[in-house]
């Protein structure tokens, strides 16, 4: 029987979130108003297991959340009995604030919008000075090769997600100059440590306080592992690296920051990797960033592959999940760039 360590009083409504492009998530809200969250898998055969361990994404939430003072929400049931609600799910706590789903931050003055970076940033230097042995999450991941496991892992994910067919037979396509990316990769390496990762940590993963630069809680958790914690500052420093649009119609999917004008207020990539290297006591700048970043683009535009699959099989959990499936060749391409951009610097400082 499931044990809820929640007061909830039945009858409840049930909605769920537009947002998520790997496990559905749903609001529960009781008969008395009181409000939770609950995240399972999708139905069906799926091409890629842990993206939807959410039996996973409880464990880190309940460790961190007893053991450490890094901002989740609460956890208070993990069922893994597929009969209740069809696939395994977890219950947690709803936590009240904001999200910030424009990289450009328009509901912030600009002059504070600097500030919701670096409070990013030191959440997640909280995060990577968590002692991952002492909370209990030995053999959440594997320790040291992280991203050549990672490597391996996603080409071969890839390949899978690219041959996959609509219901027109149409595949989904694999990633542009893939090959001449694996070369590259080949030929350089990163400096190898292990800390919690979340996978995924960026601006609108998180949950804001109502009105302060403050984060109250990370969210989404499915892709969290022990790695190299560069994984993490690459995703999060990645709009950066694209390209700013005053009108995009990647709103919400490929947002960047590179170009903005001087009234934008954006942060500086010096700035805030700067901040993070202090905050863990780190020599800057920091070895192996290079390499992070083209890892990073090339990272999620596999997830984002990874979406044009599921949307061709019809597993696609939010309603705007062909947006994010469009636009694995275009971060492909940034990728690419960066890669272009620091070969050719290479090739100047030899003449």
């Amino acid at each position: 029987m499931l044990q809820v360590e929640a007061d909830i009083s039945a009858p409840v409504t049930i909605k769920q979130f537009n947002v998520g492009q790997s496990n559905p998530t749903y609001l529960i809200t009781d008969c008395q108003g009181r409000r939770f969250v609950l995240r399972k898998k999708p139905s069906g055969q799926l091409l890629s297991k842990t993206a939807h361990a959410v039996e996973r994404e409880y464990r880190v939430l309940k460790a961190l959340g007893e053991h450490t003072d890094v901002p989740v929400p609460r956890v208070y049931a993990l069922c893994e009995d597929s009969s209740v609600v069809g696939t395994p799910f977890y219950l947690m706590e709803f936590l009240d604030g904001r999200v910030l789903s424009d990289i450009k931050l328009p509901s912030i003055k600009p002059q504070q919008r600097v500030r919701y970076w670096e409070a990013l940033v030191d959440v997640l230097a909280m995060l990577h000075k968590v002692d991952f042995i002492k909370i209990g999450l030995v053999g959440y991941g594997k320790q040291g090769g992280y991203y050549e496991r990672q490597l391996r892992n996603l080409t071969r994910v890839s390949k899978a997600q690219a041959a996959t067919k609509d219901a027109n037979g149409k595949e989904v396509g694999e990633l542009p100059r893939l090959d001449e990316l694996q070369r590259w990769f080949s030929k350089h390496k990163c400096p190898d440590e292990t800390t919690i990762v979340h996978g995924d940590f960026k601006m609108d993963n998180v949950i804001w306080h109502p009105t302060q630069p403050v984060v109250v809680g990370i969210l989404d958790w499915e892709l969290s592992t022990l790695g190299n914690p560069r994984t993490d500052l690459a995703n999060m420093l990645q709009p950066l690296l694209v390209p700013y649009a005053q009108n995009s119609q990647d709103v919400s999917v490929l947002q960047g920051l590179r170009g903005a004008p001087s009234g934008e207020m954006a942060p500086s990539e010096e700035h805030l990797l700067a901040r993070y290297c202090q905050a863990l006591g780190r020599e800057f700048p920091l070895e192996g960033w290079e390499y992070a970043k083209v890892f990073g683009l090339f990272r999620n535009a596999v997830i984002q592959q990874g979406v044009a699959a599921r949307v061709a099989t019809g597993q696609a959990s939010s309603s705007f999940a062909h947006l994010v499936g469009n636009v694995f060749p275009k971060t492909m391409t940034i990728a690419m760039a960066v890669v272009d951009l620091l070969e050719a610097s290479l090739r100047k400082s030899k003449l």
